[in-house]
């Protein structure tokens, strides 16, 4: 028989402090990810000068923030009941819904903050998403009644009908989706010269081919839903900017680099009130700051070693493996 200490020690559960400190240690990485990293790595030079691969980075993160956040509590409120996360968490369902297993109140307030986080980020995607394609929607139907298709002047080719809006200032964005529009305004086409021209529009074409929209809209519902975090602010403001140069590099293979910095350049001047660059659905990444920033990695570019980009390529595969690794954690 064991002593009545080792009966004490049992009830309270001591025995399973490896499985709680688990939880604990998920939860505290999330939480790590989401705000100091998040912070940091936003605050960073060097993702710049390898925006894609930064982007994989970022989406890693992140990922990894939230799944590390909600499989933390779960373990915390269903490890009792089994000793895999997924069987331990039908257990507890189970035990549940039979009456069969007390539940401490603390593992009840862990299995729903996790179900509302989950519910939290699972809802603002959706909603975010719905919002998105029916805005594009009506945007469309007004563009098309507000312009024109474009002349001779702005060149045509794969991606995107272009378009020609009446208008002073110097604009040129896109509109994605099945019936994307790339569309300029009249103030554009008389500041630029026909290479700047072409090289806003392979620019925005960019934008369109990779489906940039895409890659953006889940940081979009990570800051509507936990915008209050500033880590999560500085991830969805890193993410637009790094978008922005990314494009800007896929705009430089087809067309040449002083050409969409002159333009840059040029747009910025001839908007000095408006803080912006060239796309104004861009948000984050029309900042001034980052108009400069573009216009210093054209003019002199500064790609990351190969062992750098290695190493992004590493870390965000660790990051990637925690879900997987937490699914197969056993106890």
């Amino acid at each position: 028989m064991s002593p009545p200490g080792d009966q004490a020690v049992t009830q309270l559960g001591v025995e399973r402090w490896p499985t709680a400190l688990s939880g604990c240690v998920l939860i505290l990485v999330g939480v790590t990810l989401a705000a100091p990293v998040s912070i940091a790595l936003a605050r960073a030079r060097w993702p710049r000068r390898a925006p894609g691969w930064s982007l994989l980075l970022w989406q890693a993160v992140c990922l990894a923030a939230g799944s590390s956040v909600v499989a933390g509590l779960v373990v915390l409120a269903v490890e009792p009941a089994g000793h895999t996360l997924i069987g331990a968490t039908l257990g507890r369902w189970t035990s549940i819904l039979g009456g069969t297993l007390p539940v401490s109140w603390w593992r009840v307030a862990c299995g729903l903050a996790a179900l509302a986080i989950t519910g939290v980020l699972l809802t603002t995607l959706a909603r975010t998403a719905w919002r998105t394609v029916s805005r594009r929607r009506v945007h469309r139907q007004l563009l098309d009644l507000l312009s024109r298709p474009a002349a001779v002047p702005v060149p045509l080719g794969a991606g995107g009908q272009v378009r020609v809006m009446d208008h002073r200032s110097a604009v040129a964005y896109t509109l994605p989706g099945l019936h994307s529009r790339l569309v300029v305004s009249t103030g554009l086409l008389d500041l630029l010269t026909p290479a700047e021209l072409a090289a806003v529009v392979e620019h925005e074409r960019a934008h369109l081919r990779a489906r940039h929209d895409i890659l953006i809209m889940p940081f979009q519902s990570w800051v509507a839903a936990f915008g209050r975090v500033r880590g999560v602010r500085e991830a969805g403001r890193s993410v637009g900017e790094l978008t922005e140069m990314l494009a800007d590099d896929v705009a430089c293979t087809r067309c040449a680099p002083s050409a969409l910095a002159s333009a840059l350049t040029r747009v910025a001047l001839e908007r000095p009130g408006v803080p912006g660059g060239l796309d104004p659905e861009s948000g984050a990444a029309g900042s001034g700051t980052c108009v400069t920033d573009r216009v210093r990695r054209l003019t002199g570019p500064d790609p990351l070693p190969a062992a750098l980009r290695a190493l992004i390529v590493g870390s965000a595969a660790a990051l990637l493996a925690i879900p997987t690794a937490v699914l197969t954690l056993t106890w």
